[in-house]
């Protein structure tokens, strides 16, 4: 049939709007789309901030046993080790370290569409998916996505991110079971739970706290189960099946894998490693009337590190909509919360920010239930809330936008940061640190390590092939010896035999501890300077300087070489005594070093003393280090580093002069880099002034000597030279000058109101010209 007049085009044109409507409608029902969307762009975001290669401590071992086929610390986690050797041998992309290290971000993409599935699930009501239930769970992913623990976790080697995929994937099947239309589909749901509940159990037996509410919810939501056995045994022995990975390490322990207990292939040493039988006394070590009030004084303080207050309002408001709307759901969640998150508190471990992991999931879960339940009554469990006015929408959409999206600016910076090679702390300068003390170790040393770095440098030598003539010894600690003297023991047992180095400065009698790149080479006092400077350490810089009588300086390094305002400056001394430094006869002492850092016009603005104190050999060789402090205010340039030593002769300071007759010596020049990333404020802002830099925030404490100091934060460009003024509300002023910043550059001003400066404070800039900016 032919078309024929204006109204039928006019007819098509209408139908196919329709068409294009409901077409688009349905594609934003579609899960898919929004689970595909969630994944990539959690998968870019965490693989752009992963670490770039070896990591110290639980990370480093794990990246070893998972490319070695090891055994790691109790209990072992047999499945983490399978999964991340064959995902290094099945993504040939950069290290072992780094391929594992990506694991943890494609885990925690995987996770975050599991919740957010599983909150998409709870939202429908017979219809299917709903867009205000696609929503809904796109805002639980992101609610947990950005919180900085699981972020960390999403971008190194570890087991916690594992721990979070399969409780994750245990509440998406209990949705699964409770929004199941036919018998079919709840029976593969518990098929799915089974697979959840095995696995995290042989993974790591913690998850059993989560999945005692499991359990619970399933029987409330059909209590039937238990007396249909057809339809639990398979699910039951899938569940069995999900053990079976423990048989690696027996299996493993007999072929002596790496880190392996001797007898981890007999029944008792099995149980004791599977049941981390060691850790035992620190489960609920806190669960006393004495530490368990202090304890949950913490938990509000704990998740505010996680999740923005805004975040934690609505999972509370979502709480409390579940126990009106959906007992059994919200005794899920919060049952589940509450009981891991006890066991969490009452653990004695420093990482109780990891350890409470799991408990972030169903804050996140009632935060996506709730902003489903808002934005479409229709997606609730129940008959819709009264709180669906448009008003309230309006609140939460503008609660949710400020509380998901503020935070995520600095975490992405600080994640980005640690990734930036050359950055003190970051990833690349620990993975040099710890090669550079294998690779520049004496011939067949001995390294003492605590597990921060022996599991790296275990890595470098198993992994890579490194330095196999060195022994890397782990201390580990020994009931009833002090730390301290359990390195003291092992350390004069094979001085006397091999190079010595440790990982960490102690400060022993009788010995002397030469820094070195990573770490320290212990001699026996007294050590002498020797012709060929086998004495020397490799990244020393020679510097003879002779104080009076009293001392002569061989040298010094630098740690790190360029400055960053905020941190600190490490300078070690090579120095000698020249003669019996004794205490002098007037009360006083022996003698002391003193390290400036100069700015321009000779301003000093770092100063660190040390005193050498006394019963030293007259020429051996002593090491010391001194810390200065590189406040947040200094601006970048070049400064002048120098040294000087002085005594206290009559009640005062004598200073000791060089050969030149000058109490102070010129180290070095050390640039200072103006920061790069925003300064850490407790009020944050944005206030741009025209043509000029913008204040990013502000901070105050009062001086012991009095005062008022004000932190003022800026963000570049600035020309330089710009005057800022500041006025108290009593008329106190005070003001400094800005100094040239490139764009995206911070600078720190600090300025001093005298008196007990109260009120509000008026700030004002000025530019070179004297005009007001």
């Amino acid at each position: 049939m032919g078309i024929n007049g204006r109204g039928d085009k006019l007819t098509i044109l209408v139908e196919g709007d329709k068409l294009t409507a409901r077409l688009g409608h349905r594609v934003w029902k579609d899960p898919r789309l929004w689970d595909g969307l969630l994944f990539l762009t959690a998968l870019v975001v965490y693989g752009a901030t992963t670490a770039p290669g070896l990591l110290p401590a639980d990370s480093g071992e794990f990246q070893l046993v998972a490319a070695r086929l090891g055994v790691a610390h109790p209990p072992g986690y047999p499945l983490y080790t399978l999964v991340g050797f064959a995902f290094i041998h099945l993504l040939p992309l950069g290290s072992p370290a780094y391929q594992l290290n990506l694991l943890s971000a494609l885990l925690a993409a995987g996770t975050l569409v599991l919740v957010s599935a599983a909150v998409r699930r709870w939202s429908e009501k017979g219809e299917g998916p709903t867009t205000a239930g696609c929503l809904g769970g796109l805002v639980a992913g992101l609610a947990l996505g950005t919180a900085p623990t699981f972020w960390t976790q999403a971008t190194i080697a570890n087991i916690r991110m594992p721990t979070l995929f399969l409780a994750a994937l245990g509440f998406y099947a209990l949705a699964r079971f409770t929004r199941a239309h036919r018998r079919a589909q709840a029976d593969r749901a518990l098929l799915l739970l089974a697979v959840a509940l095995g696995t995290g159990l042989a993974h790591h037996a913690s998850l059993a706290f989560v999945a005692l509410f499991w359990l619970l919810y399933l029987l409330l939501v059909d209590p039937r189960l238990v007396r249909q056995p057809r339809r639990w045994w398979r699910p039951a022995l899938v569940g069995l099946a999900g053990l079976l990975p423990l048989a690696y390490l027996p299996i493993r322990g007999a072929m002596g894998a790496p880190l392996a207990p001797p007898n981890l292939h007999t029944w008792r040493g099995f149980l004791f490693h599977v049941t981390a039988q060691g850790f035992g006394g620190d489960m609920f070590a806190f669960a006393n009337a004495q530490d368990l009030p202090h304890r949950l004084a913490l938990v509000p303080t704990l998740f505010r590190l996680q999740f923005h207050p805004g975040l934690l309002l609505v999972a509370i408001l979502g709480g409390l909509w579940l126990l009106g709307r959906d007992r059994r759901l919200f005794l899920l969640l919060a049952g589940g919360w509450a009981l891991h998150t006890f066991v969490a508190i009452t653990y004695r471990a420093p990482q109780t920010v990891e350890y409470l992991m799991p408990a972030y999931l169903p804050v996140a879960i009632a935060i996506g239930l709730l902003t489903a339940a808002v934005a479409s009554p229709r997606s609730a469990p129940r008959p819709a809330p009264r709180t669906t006015h448009p008003v309230a929408r309006l609140s939460l959409a503008a609660l949710l936008t400020v509380s998901l999206l503020a935070p995520i600016p600095r975490r992405a910076s600080s994640f980005l940061t640690l990734r930036r090679d050359g950055e003190r702390g970051s990833y690349r300068a620990l993975e040099r640190q710890v090669t550079a003390l294998l690779e520049q170790a004496p011939p067949g040393s001995l390294i003492l390590a605590d597990w921060r770095w022996a599991t790296p440098l275990w890595y470098l030598q198993q992994v890579e092939g490194r330095r196999p003539d060195v022994t890397v010894r782990y201390v580990y600690p020994v009931a009833g010896q002090p730390y301290r003297a359990r390195w003291r023991t092992l350390l004069d047992e094979a001085v006397g035999q091999r190079p010595v180095l440790l990982t960490h400065f102690y400060d022993f009698e009788g010995y002397t501890m030469a820094p070195r790149p990573g770490g320290f080479r212990a001699y026996r006092r007294p050590l002498f300077s020797d012709a060929d400077g086998a004495w020397q350490p490799p990244d020393l810089v020679p510097r003879e300087v002779r104080f009076g009588q009293t001392l002569r300086l061989l040298g010094y390094r630098l740690s790190p070489t360029r400055l960053t305002p905020g941190g600190v400056l490490e300078v070690t001394l090579a120095w000698q005594p020249l003669t019996d430094l004794s205490a002098d006869g007037g009360g006083g002492s022996g003698p002391s070093f003193t390290v400036r850092l100069v700015g321009a016009g000779g301003k000093r603005v770092a100063q660190a003393d040390r005193y050498l104190g006394s019963g030293y050999t007259p020429g051996e060789v002593r090491f010391e280090r001194l810390v200065l402090p590189l406040y947040p205010w200094l601006s970048g340039g070049a400064y002048t580093l120098r040294v000087g030593a002085y005594v206290r002769q009559g009640g005062r300071f004598v200073d000791l002069p060089t050969e030149t007759g000058e109490t102070l010596a010129r180290l070095a020049e050390v640039p200072m880099a103006s920061r790069q990333e925003p300064p850490l404020s407790l009020h944050p802002l944005s206030v741009p002034f025209a043509g000029g830099p913008t204040l990013v925030g502000v901070d105050y404490d009062r001086s012991p000597l009095g005062g008022l100091g004000v932190y003022l934060h800026w963000r570049g460009p600035a020309r330089g030279g710009e005057v800022v003024r500041l006025e108290g509300g009593g008329g106190e002023r005070a003001e400094a000058r800005l100094p040239a910043l490139e764009a995206g550059r911070y600078q720190t001003l600090f300025l001093t109101l005298p008196g007990e400066t109260i009120g509000p404070l008026r700030l004002s800039l000025v530019d070179p010209e004297g005009k007001w900016l």
